[in-house]
């Protein structure tokens, strides 16, 4: 199965617009500053990386409290690394987004400094031969990593990683997630002719796109914008800097531009973290309850759109810290995608979470061929393997094949 960093340079007129800023408008948009100073700095909340690679030894990272869980999901392949590389400049771009500490550099400031992110490293080659236990487990490479993670205890995963196939054990992985409240974020496909929507497009997940400064969808390959069916929220994810120039193998001493789902996903994994700290009573369902329904600035009846590609809305940090999500129900709202966990494997994972089998027996679920699993970036005339993240194009309805069901 091909692993690839899919990222694009800026257009002509996007670098030019970049050279006035330094590619954290989101910063600024967020008001993020502000809330660090009431102390909502995600300290206590627990981030779950699920990405190819990074580079833990960046200053980005001094002072941070990052761990990277030890192997991969591939054959030959590590989590992290000191070498330049697409994978680890994309990992580290989109960790960096979460906790860095504005030394790099993108001069990139985390929205969540202070939370605790554990990254778990896909692997960054060019083909992936997933590893006998992955084999065996039948489960996607990607959702390999999100078991790990759920199963290791933390309170939010975010992917910035898409796949083409499915299977059922990994809706079963998710059915646990949402059995333990574990809001599981993924970034939307950039380019849906190319790139597989999975896992944002499944049930249970919050998916991502991106959106510009003007909150308006990127335009994509194909000249028409990033409208993805089934979309949660949309975040900040256009003309970012990124830890990287967008050459292969890059270089880690300078900075990029790039736009894509893979930018914003770590903005929304953030707004929850936040959220988790400054209301630790609230359920991970609840959480997102509160994400949904406190889109853009202003209060407003629950809306959604499966159609126009914002979904619910704008994700924004302040709205959701201004309101105590306890008030909303527990129960998961992303249950209404066309495939993936339903309310009764949900209910069914809980049940055997709360009386575990005495032993484990291996699953004798099938597993088909896999489509490229790429990592979810945004918008650009150069298609590079770099770091930021590219397009997103139009992403139609349609039945998405299920292996193993």
């Amino acid at each position: 199965m091909a692993i690839a960093a899919v990222l694009g340079t800026a257009s002509p007129a996007a670098a030019a617009a970049s050279a006035a800023d330094d590619g954290q408008w989101w910063y600024d948009a967020y008001g993020v500053a502000d809330v660090h100073a009431e102390g909502w700095t995600g300290k206590g909340a627990k981030i779950a990386v699920v990405d190819t690679q990074i580079n833990p030894d960046l200053p980005d990272f001094q002072g941070a409290d990052l761990t990277v869980a030890e192997g991969s999901a591939c054959v030959g392949a590590e989590p992290s690394t000191s070498v330049a590389s697409p994978g680890a400049q994309h990992g580290s771009t989109v960790t960096a987004m979460l906790i860095g500490n504005g030394t790099g550099v993108a001069g990139t400031k985390g929205i969540v400094p202070d939370a605790s992110v554990t990254f778990y490293g896909v692997g960054a080659t060019a083909d992936c031969d997933p590893l006998p236990e992955v084999a065996e487990s039948k489960l996607t490479p990607i959702m390999w990593m999100v078991k790990r993670a759920v199963d290791d205890g933390t309170d939010i995963v975010s992917v910035s990683m898409v796949t083409g196939e499915g299977t059922t054990p990994d809706d079963r992985v998710l059915a646990e997630a949402a059995a333990k409240k574990v809001p599981v974020v993924a970034g939307n496909p950039n380019d849906v002719f190319k790139e597989g929507g999975l896992p944002a497009g499944l049930n249970s997940v919050v998916g991502v796109s991106a959106v510009d400064s003007d909150q308006k969808l990127p335009i994509a390959a194909l000249g028409v914008e990033n409208v993805v069916t089934n979309t949660t929220v949309v975040a900040p994810g256009v003309n970012i800097a990124t830890i990287g120039d967008g050459s292969d193998p890059g270089s880690g001493d300078v900075s990029g531009r790039a736009t894509g789902t893979s930018l914003a996903t770590p903005l929304v994994a953030g707004i929850l973290a936040a959220a988790k700290q400054k209301y630790p009573h609230a359920t991970g369902n609840q959480l997102i309850q509160s994400l949904t329904r406190n889109t853009g600035a202003e209060d407003h009846e629950l809306q959604y759109s499966d159609t126009d590609g914002f979904g619910y809305g704008v994700a924004s940090l302040g709205h959701v810290l201004s309101k105590d999500p306890t008030q909303y129900e527990d129960v998961n709202p992303l249950l209404n995608k066309d495939v993936g966990p339903t309310q009764e494997d949900i209910d069914e994972a809980a049940a055997a979470l709360a009386s575990p089998p005495a032993t484990d027996q291996p699953s004798q679920e099938g597993i088909g061929v896999f489509l490229p699993v790429i990592i979810g970036v945004g918008v650009g005339v150069l298609v590079l393997i770099v770091v930021g993240v590219v397009v997103t194009v139009v992403l139609v309805r349609r039945s998405r094949r299920r292996v193993g069901a």
